[in-house]
């Protein structure tokens, strides 16, 4: 760090409301030139709200943002900017079709209205900052064709050209390999020492302390805490993130599981040799952050992603090609987003159900508008959604019935396993509870359930065994009631509390 006394970036006091939701509520922070300053909270504690404040893409109801003493204008995008405060999101605002040069340079406008531009000069101020940041990359690369490394990499020079001497990273290495994010982190530390500062939002605990010089926890949309980094440690930052033990309810003993229903071992895109297996009559919580491969295990396991490996299905080898041989080997995957792999919102809760009847049925059968419903209406109450709902259209459902009348559907296809990604993301808590139940019930049948969640807490309340992933790895697999809400942030943010 330099030895600069007063902050390049001061926030004071800033709050934001979403009708009564209290999103924000004082929250104050500064940072210095020469400074990685992490900001870390669990989902909901306030990072993506004070994000989109300092952007301008949000205004504040109250407090104060500014650049070297000179406040911002609240909820301005160009007024940030120009104060040098630039986001980089966690999904890029590259445009893939374009080259390295037209990217970068689609921020840097000349100051004055038609003032001639110099390609020499441009391309110039280009390499040099890329040459900062150790990139090498040719300017005349289509950005699409560019590993996400280099993408990212592109985004930051184009922030730097436009002027940023603040730049907020948001999960910036969520999707790298530990090379790429390694090589990024050399990019930063290169930012910082040319009197600029960094704000690294991330979840990955390790990569924090390896980089940050101090840290700064959200919780509940206030400030949990602040330390220089070398003065905390991983404990106490997850606490600050998840609060005191003491508030936890005691977890009651998971059920007990039968038979291995599903089990896979290989390697692929995403996934390092991995070895996962659901028993029959188990909830299964698969943890892990954006980018750890959760999701990649899932849709290899539900045969949307075709893996190379060992896979058996009630001891018999089988080999998924697409969803529909792991349905009829009785596993079913739900997507986690209803709106584009799930339902047809167009049409109503019939239809919708019935498809997987029709699905079911051998072929040349009569198909019979009376059954089709009887059977519909019989999966509703099953699921919990009122019988009256289904001749309603799927669209106009709230988001907890529109996700009970996706699980109806891929109950009608008779499954032993179901794969649940982040299923319930997006719905209110007493839908979420109905859910919960549900699941519960179906493993108490004896069907094998696996479930992922953006919400780590979720997984622990519901899981009778987690396993846990961090960079394509399994780096934990132990009954749920052996995590409290620390130890399992801890196993998937960091190594070295994974064992």
């Amino acid at each position: 760090m330099t030895g600069h006394v007063s902050p390049l970036l001061d926030i004071r006091n800033v709050s934001k409301s979403f009708g009564t939701f209290r999103a924000l509520d004082d929250v104050s922070l500064s940072v210095r030139a020469g400074e990685v300053h992490g900001l870390l909270g669990a989902n909901g504690a306030g990072k993506s709200t004070l994000i989109g404040v300092l952007s301008g893409a949000l205004a504040s109801d109250g407090g104060h943002i500014m650049i070297e003493g000179n406040t911002i204008a609240a909820g301005s995008l160009s007024a940030a900017r120009e104060a040098g405060l630039v986001v980089v999101h966690q999904e890029l605002m590259l445009f893939p079709d374009r080259s390295v040069e037209e990217n970068i340079f689609a921020s840097v406008l000349p100051e004055a209205s038609f003032a001639p531009v110099s390609q020499r000069r441009r391309r110039e101020r280009i390499h040099a900052v890329l040459e900062r940041l150790g990139a090498n990359i040719d300017l005349h690369n289509r950005v699409g064709s560019l590993p996400l490394s280099q993408q990212q990499l592109v985004e930051i020079a184009r922030a730097l050209c436009a002027g940023g001497r603040v730049l907020v990273l948001d999960e910036p290495t969520s999707s790298l390999s530990r090379p790429e994010a390694e090589g990024l982190f050399g990019a930063i530390r290169t930012i910082v020492a040319n009197d600029a500062a960094v704000i690294f939002v991330s979840h990955r605990l390790d990569e924090v302390f390896a980089l940050t010089d101090a840290i700064t926890v959200l919780r509940d949309g206030r400030v949990a805490g602040r330390w220089q980094t070398a003065e905390t440690d991983i404990s106490g930052i997850t606490r600050a993130m998840v609060g005191q033990l003491a508030d936890e309810k005691p977890r009651l003993a998971g059920r007990q599981s039968g038979r291995v229903a599903i089990s896979y071992r290989g390697a692929a895109p995403g996934l390092d040799d991995i070895a996962l297996s659901l028993n029959a009559g188990e909830v299964v919580g698969v943890a892990g952050l954006e980018g750890s491969g959760v999701s990649i295990a899932l849709e290899v396991l539900g045969g949307v992603f075709p893996a190379p490996g060992r896979m058996e299905v009630d001891g018999r080898e089988m080999a998924f090609r697409h969803p529909l041989d792991a349905i009829r080997a009785g596993v079913v995957y739900m997507p986690p987003d209803r709106k584009i792999g799930g339902l047809w919102l167009e049409k109503d809760v019939a239809s919708n159900l019935a498809a997987a009847v029709v699905a079911c049925m051998p072929a040349f059968r009569i198909l019979r508008k009376d059954y089709l419903e009887h059977i519909a209406a019989g999966r509703l109450n099953e699921v919990g959604v009122r019988s009256s709902a289904l001749h309603e259209i799927v669209g106009r459902l709230s988001g907890g019935n529109q996700q009970r009348v996706l699980l109806g559907r891929s109950l009608e296809a008779r499954p032993n396993v179901l794969l649940l990604n982040d299923f319930t993301r997006g719905v209110d808590v007493s839908a979420k509870a109905a859910i919960h139940a549900l699941i519960h019930s179906l493993a108490d049948d004896g069907m094998a359930v696996c479930v992922t969640s953006s919400d780590l807490e979720e997984i622990r309340g519901i899981a009778d065994r987690i396993v846990c992933m961090r960079n394509g790895r399994i780096v934990a697999d132990r009954a749920g009631m052996e995590f409290n809400k620390h130890s399992l942030l801890a196993a998937v943010s960091s190594e070295a509390n994974a064992a």
